[in-house]
Formats: C-alpha cells, structure tokens, sequence
C-alpha cells in the first residue's frame, strides 16, 4: 500500500504541473536550490486492530475477508514556484486530481486531503518565493482472506411433499 499511495501522488504532482520529479526524502529537499519544486514526504503510519467480515466469492469458491487493521498513511505534498500564481495554479489542479480513493490488490483506500499551509520564503529552508504543504491521508487496511471450512460427516435426505421423513431416511 505504501508503494502505491507515494507513487499515486508523485504521478499526480507531476501531471499538475511539476516538471522535475519530486523529492521523495527531507535531505534531498533541503539540499535543493531550485525555486520550482515538488516533494512528497512521507510522514507516519497508523494502525488500529479490526475484526470485521465480509464475504466474497472468488473463483466459484466462498472466502472471507478479515481487516485485521485498520491502516492510515500520511503523507506531506511539497508544491513550491517562482511566482504566487503558479504555486496556487498547480496546487488547484493537484487537489482536484485527488480520486475520492483508490484500488490496491482489490481493497479500497480512501484518499483525504486533511490540511494545506502556505509559507513564504523567508520561512523555508526552500529557495521558493511561495510554498504550499498540504498533508494527505490514506486510510486502508491489512486484510486477511480465509476460505470456509468443509462440511463434513453430513448425511443428504430427500423428503417429498407433505410427507415426514423416516428415521431410516426412507
């Protein structure tokens, strides 16, 4: 889930406007001397037990599907820019790229865009006239799939309308 979250917002920072490739690590962005920048940094990781259930059928076959946790990636998107109106150009294009969530392995991640500060240059270590980090979360999950358990030992009896069934099973 990891890879694919970074990777998802990497490809939408670049298709809003980043030329470069964005910075994925704090010590690369901070040896940057470039005005016109992107980053995506990740910044932690949450998890919380869950039991619930669903059930699914996969090839003709039953299963069930636990969520043993509940999983909450957070992540920090970097957009600097020579100029305040390319920053917030590319930053309204990057938060209206943002799915409502996405697939991995078949499970669904919700994608939330949770909080945006802007920052002026003299209150960076960027080289940027203006800044803008928005902190995006994404809430998975760790899920384990089980097949059902075979019934065994079980006898079949046919019973004919309006007609008890014997004890022989006749």
């Amino acid at each position: 889930m990891f890879t694919e979250c970074k990777s998802y917002l990497v490809e939408h920072l670049k298709a809003a406007g980043i030329k470069s490739n964005p910075f994925t690590s704090m010590a690369a962005l901070s040896k940057s001397m470039e005005s016109h920048i992107g980053a995506v940094l990740f910044e932690k990781e949450t998890l919380l037990r869950n039991g619930s259930k669903t059930q699914f059928i996969e090839d003709g076959a039953r299963k069930k599907r636990r969520k043993v946790f509940d999983r909450k990636l957070s992540f920090t998107v970097i957009i600097g820019e020579y100029t305040d109106e390319a920053v917030e150009a590319i930053y309204e294009k990057f938060i209206a790229s943002l799915e409502a969530g996405l697939y991995v392995d078949g499970n669904y991640i919700a994608i939330e865009a949770e909080e945006a500060e802007w920052i002026e240059k003299d209150d960076s270590i960027l080289k940027s006239k203006l800044a803008v980090q928005v902190m995006i979360t994404f809430d998975g999950g760790i899920y384990r799939d089980t097949d059902f358990k075979k019934l065994t030992g079980l006898e079949v009896v046919s019973v004919e309308k309006g007609k008890e069934p014997s004890q022989d099973g006749n």
